[in-house]
């Protein structure tokens, strides 16, 4: 097991505190961190190389890759491969494909655009298969992402042989399916895990919420803080002898609290996971 941490909310708290990337990561480190989870649009920008060269330094290394494309309506693009060969590249083991959206305007042509992203998603999984990397979707938190719900997470494994899961603990609330329960349907499909908390907060400004299908409006919480069923899932895959990656994410929580928020989460997963 390895706890690791989204690179972009870690941008998010030093653009806010002014302090440098390398400062941060290493006060993550001395409560835990090992690895960094990244966009792929983050490590081939500009500032990639300079990341890269700040995880060398820190000994550091890169849990997986994750991108937005829009397979429902080009099911063809095969610039997922460069993802994939990044991944490859840092020697992470997966990516995430966050394969498209199917807006409301769009419904009348839902079962097209589904089809189009299993094209999208088959033909980056066989070539995940080529280079060694595995490929996987999450349970998107966005009603838009047809891939939000427990059945719309099984539809999209069923369609597409070899596809995997990167587990979200905190984004089955969607449409309030229980994140226990459905990471017990999906635990074989697993490559990596998404630590989300969520909570119902007051005097939320500047804190952007996720809205359920129900119209209730939910926010992310630093690990531990909030109701989903995160250590009953740890304990879980710790029996199992899983030894994958723990991904701390709090995206949407507020930008002033967020490098506290991340240390206070990768403690409190370190000190679950014993």
């Amino acid at each position: 097991m390895q706890i690791s941490v989204f690179l972009e909310n870690v941008l998010e708290g030093i653009e806010y505190e002014g302090i440098e990337l390398k400062e941060a990561l290493a006060r993550l480190k001395e409560v835990g961190l090992q690895k960094v989870y990244a966009s792929c649009d983050s490590m081939k920008q500009e500032t990639g190389a300079g990341v890269i060269q700040t995880l060398r330094e820190l000994d550091l290394g890169v849990e997986g890759l994750y991108g937005i494309f829009d397979f429902s309506h080009h099911p063809m693009d095969d610039s997922c491969r460069s993802m994939i060969n990044l991944a490859k590249q840092l020697q992470a083991k997966h990516v995430l494909v966050v394969p498209g959206f199917i807006l409301g305007e769009e419904l009348a042509k839902e079962e097209e655009l589904k089809q189009n992203m299993y094209t999208g998603l088959r033909n980056a999984v066989t070539y995940g298969k080529e280079v060694g990397v595995l490929v996987s979707i999450e349970d998107f938190d966005g009603l838009a992402a047809p891939y939000c719900s427990v059945s719309g997470m099984a539809d999209f494994l069923k369609n597409v042989p070899g596809l995997h899961v990167s587990f979200d603990t905190g984004n089955f609330v969607i449409h309030h399916d229980n994140e226990l329960a459905a990471f017990h349907q999906f635990r074989d499909k697993i490559c990596t895990m998404h630590l989300k908390d969520r909570g119902h907060l007051k005097n939320a400004d500047e804190h952007y919420p996720v809205v359920c299908a129900d119209g209730e409006k939910l926010y992310a919480v630093p690990a531990g803080d909030g109701f989903i069923q995160l250590r009953e899932i740890l304990a879980e895959l710790k029996e199992s002898g899983y030894d994958g990656g723990l991904i701390v994410e709090l995206y949407g929580y507020y930008a002033k609290d967020m490098l506290e928020a991340l240390l206070r989460s990768v403690k409190w997963v370190s000190q679950a996971w014993k």
